[in-house]
């Protein structure tokens, strides 16, 4: 890419269009000019009008519209819970070590299922581009503290059934490499299946992997979801701070992963794209949001988004502790 990148933010937990509208006229006054809103199994539910109708106003506005699965089966990004998961318990996955995780399975039918209902329903809003974040296999470390270091997930029944059709052997107990690469095959299966039903929908496909290359995290392998047909747009989201646990520094943690979306992109004719933290920041860390922001603009990617708007300071759980500080430090660092 040359010339100025697509510049924006993820906005959420906002169902009144009056009031959303307010932020959309400031967020365009600083310049940016794409937003992703949250469509959580809540909104699905409850709230599709209202999220139609914010969506349709940020495009009166200008903006290109994302809109994501947050916190969907517990399988997404986002802080948002799973309905789906309280409703079917049955679709869970499976620890190998025989315990039930409370997020929902990628080889069960019932979920793939739901999954494309929620895409056609997504891509009705009117969104230019559904934003799959952070697909991942549930880490049971998040929530059993615990839990072995070699505890994975899935091995339920769905899954031993297609892993036997794969290898016609059992599914073993261990995470051998048959098993780490069915793990990132069914994860990439899952995503095609459902970036089909977007693309036939008339929406563009982003995915947003996180930035550790494991089975546990999202893929090892990044070149082969690169090449999927159904795919326009590669993310990935360097958050620094306390999140990955890869590094305090943000230029060359942001750096790294910019070169490598932007070579995927560049040999699978993809847009590249950049996420910076916005949310559980310390005081005085503006400086390190306008290097990370600076960076990835330097770096040529096309589009630089942040999580979340305002520092987060909505979500009072990870607001950054100088919310306002960060905002501007991102706004103020693009071109």
């Amino acid at each position: 890419m040359t010339g100025r990148p697509e510049t924006g933010t993820s906005y959420f937990g906002v169902g009144d269009p009056a009031h959303a509208v307010r932020d959309l006229d400031r967020f365009r006054e600083a310049g940016l000019d794409a937003i992703l809103h949250t469509f959580s199994e809540r909104d699905r539910e409850y709230n599709r009008k209202s999220v139609r109708e914010i969506v349709a106003a940020s495009a009166d506005r200008g903006f290109r519209t994302y809109v994501n699965p947050w916190g969907v089966g517990g399988v997404f990004g986002g802080e948002a819970y799973s309905a789906f998961v309280a409703r079917q318990p049955d679709t869970r996955q499976v620890r190998n070590t025989g315990e039930r995780a409370p997020a929902a399975c990628f080889n069960h039918p019932d979920f793939r299922e739901y999954m494309r209902e929620w895409t056609r329903d997504a891509a009705a809003l009117g969104v230019d581009v559904v934003f799959w974040d952070e697909p991942n296999w549930h880490v049971p470390a998040w929530d059993d503290k615990g839990a072995p270091e070699d505890t994975w997930c899935c091995r339920c029944d769905h899954c031993r059934k297609c892993y036997r059709d794969q290898y016609d052997e059992p599914m073993p107990a261990t995470e051998t490499e048959e098993v780490s690469r069915f793990r990132e095959e069914s994860l990439v299966d899952f995503l095609e299946e459902v970036m089909a039903v977007a693309a036939d929908a008339g929406a563009a496909n982003a995915v947003c992997l996180m930035p550790v290359e494991t089975t546990d995290y999202g893929l090892r392998d990044w070149s082969r979801l690169a090449a999927s047909n159904h795919l326009d747009i590669l993310a990935t989201d360097p958050y620094w701070h306390d999140a990955f646990g890869s590094t305090d520094k943000p230029k060359e943690f942001v750096g790294s992963f910019a070169t490598k979306v932007n070579n995927l992109a560049a040999t699978n004719d993809l847009e590249s794209q950049i996420w910076i933290q916005g949310f559980d920041l310390p005081a005085n860390a503006a400086d390190d949001v306008r290097r990370a922001t600076r960076t990835a603009v330097d770096a040529d990617v096309d589009s630089v988004f942040i999580w979340g708007y305002d520092g987060c300071r909505t979500i009072s759980e990870i607001a950054c502790e100088e919310p306002d500080a960060v905002w501007n430090a991102y706004v103020d660092e693009l071109p």
